[in-house]
């Protein structure tokens, strides 16, 4: 079981078939809402970015599990696709799998992106971002992340070599208690490295 999840949990209490009225609401208690953000500039070209698609795989099979919503964004300069946690996993998944690499790098149109899709607040909302290279004017970037941290979304993020993840780890939400990064350090690391975030931030219990 992932460690990022809300809830650690073996069995969630007694199930009926066909499922209940009340199982939405139940799971909900568990789940809640991941967008996945991998980078597809240029520099993503070849091996980089398969192993991106079989990390990003691995990630949003794990999430599913958790009952969470999976969204996804492949983002360069811009947001190249978007597909929103609403959609069926299948198209997530397919999405993914056509990435294509191309382009600069620039985060502030995906955080927007995250800005409108986390609000209004919902159940526990986790943002994870991989990234190669640089994210933008960080002028711009960094007070884009504070208001998503201040909106209580819980920011995961790798970056491939030290200097990627030195840029990313500034959006990472001050004084949060798990806050979390890892550098990956070559190119055939990108997979797990993506897939890693799916067990690497310890998730908080919704409080009542």
């Amino acid at each position: 079981m992932s460690s990022w999840v809300r809830s650690n949990f073996d069995g969630i209490g007694l199930t009926q078939s066909p499922p209940g009225k009340y199982l939405e609401v139940l799971q909900r208690q568990y789940g809640g809402t991941v967008l996945l953000c991998i980078d597809v500039s240029g520099s993503m070209s070849g091996e980089p970015l398969r192993q991106a698609i079989k990390g990003g795989e691995q990630f949003l099979r794990e999430a599913v599990d958790a009952h969470y919503k999976c969204g996804l964004v492949l983002w360069n300069h811009q947001v190249e696709r978007y597909v929103a946690p609403d959609t069926r996993h299948s198209k997530v998944l397919g999405v993914l799998r056509n990435a294509e690499s191309t382009g600069g790098n620039d985060l502030v149109p995906t955080l927007l992106v995250a800005k409108k899709l986390f609000q209004p607040p919902r159940d526990d909302r986790v943002l994870c971002i991989f990234g190669d290279g640089d994210i933008g004017s960080q002028p711009t970037v960094v007070p884009l992340a504070r208001e998503l941290c201040a909106m209580g979304v819980r920011i995961v993020v790798r970056g491939l070599g030290p200097g990627a993840t030195a840029d990313l780890e500034r959006l990472l939400c001050p004084g949060a208690a798990e806050p979390d990064s890892q550098v990956i350090e070559d190119v055939n690391s990108i997979g797990s490295g993506i897939a890693s975030m799916a067990a690497g931030l310890t998730a908080m219990r919704r409080k009542r």
